[in-house]
């Protein structure tokens, strides 16, 4: 298994934090802006990871963008130590036999394999948000009642890659959830077991491809909301976070209507938002984690836009065309895998960063970058295939 690392004499007991993930190169600038020393185990070890960590290591990639537990727990018994705090991203929402085995081996700073598996089951999960008064939309096993629109979802998916229009679920593992129509907010929080508190909101899109046409594509915030529906989603988030014993950071996707909100999802592990919100006037974000795995919460505003704060933006780049990255990415690019990566079509190739006065120009920004490698890139792809 490749290896890479700034520094490949360090003792593992040296290490304040361990990050695995499927993309953890948010997590190890986190950690770098916190001050601590990261082992960092991913599927890309692209460049910019490499220079955050401690010590990076590539793990093996199965089945498109998966983890392979086997990989993933021989990596840690070769270079994690016990005592060091384990940190989950991105990866783990449809393995929780694996986060238990992880749990027992090592000091799991996060959810557990329970907390998961109530909140990534679907029925188990809207049972319990009907139980505790919390909206959400129905979910069905079987075809859609008539005049309802659905969209067929994996159990445990993520990434949005999984999710298309369907009057039927194709099969075990598979499920129908109501489509409720509106904007597409997600509110950042953290969770202590016993409360939670909301640190920012974002809006979200897609970037649809042929065969996902709601693959994620990317964030923007903060974005500022009622205080009412603010109230009623911090209520809710408490209850449903003492119901599950959630911790740490994790992310709530809802859908927006006039005056009215849906909690579609929770992802019970640090996210694509970090990228928008581990910045000033927030304080390191895993520092944050930490602490309320730990039991504490921050006694912190709600970022809003206003004066000091800036508007972000971040979009995941897919490739136009089956390529080889030849030369460096610009400096606005995160994840940047190293020259000559070969990178299939649809693949992603990097997340793109920007910022501005306010949401609008911040998105224009990103649209003007996402513009500029999409020709850059898909010259290089057809290139490449001639």
């Amino acid at each position: 298994m490749p290896s890479c690392s700034r520094d490949r004499s360090r003792p593992e007991d040296a290490f304040d934090v361990v990050l695995v993930g499927i993309a953890a190169r948010g997590l190890a600038a986190s950690a770098r802006r916190a001050g601590l020393n990261a082992l960092v185990l991913d599927l890309f070890a692209d460049e910019d990871t490499r220079a955050l960590a401690a010590r990076s290591l590539q793990l093996y990639r199965r089945d498109g963008l998966a983890l392979d537990p086997d990989d993933v727990l021989g990596q840690l018994a070769r270079h994690a130590g016990p005592d060091t705090p384990l940190v989950l991203g991105t990866g783990f929402e449809d393995t929780p036999d694996l986060v238990a085995r992880l749990g027992a081996r090592y000091r799991l700073a996060g959810s557990g394999a329970e907390t998961i598996t109530a909140l990534k089951q679907p029925f188990d999960f809207a049972e319990r948000l009907a139980a505790l008064g919390i909206p959400h939309p129905r979910v069905f096993s079987g075809p859609a009642p008539d005049g309802v629109p659905t969209l067929e979802k994996r159990v445990g998916g993520s990434g949005g890659g999984h999710v298309r229009p369907s009057p039927q679920a194709r099969g075990p593992g598979w499920y129908l959830q109501e489509r409720v129509e509106g904007r597409a907010v997600s509110a950042l929080f953290l969770g202590n077991g016993k409360a939670a508190q909301i640190l920012a909101f974002s809006e979200q899109w897609c970037a649809p491809a042929e065969a996902a046409p709601f693959r994620y594509g990317g964030c923007a915030g903060p974005l500022a909301l009622e205080p009412r529906l603010v109230a009623e989603m911090d209520s809710a988030l408490s209850r449903l976070t003492t119901s599950v014993d959630l911790k740490g950071l994790a992310s709530a996707d809802l859908i927006l209507g006039p005056g009215a909100w849906h909690l579609i999802e929770i992802n019970p592990r640090p996210g694509a938002t970090l990228d928008i919100f581990d910045a000033p006037p927030l304080p390191p974000l895993l520092r944050l984690h930490l602490d309320a795995c730990a039991g504490e919460l921050p006694e912190l505003p709600l970022l809003v836009p206003g004066a000091g704060v800036e508007a972000r933006a971040a979009g995941l780049f897919y490739a136009p065309a089956a390529i080889e990255v030849r030369d460096a990415l610009p400096h606005w690019a995160a994840d940047r895998p190293a020259p000559g990566t070969r990178i299939a079509a649809g693949d992603p190739v990097c997340t793109v960063l920007a910022t501005g006065r306010d949401l609008a120009d911040a998105r224009a920004v990103l649209a003007r970058r996402m513009d500029h490698l999409s020709r850059a890139l898909g010259t290089a792809g057809r290139a490449a295939a001639e």
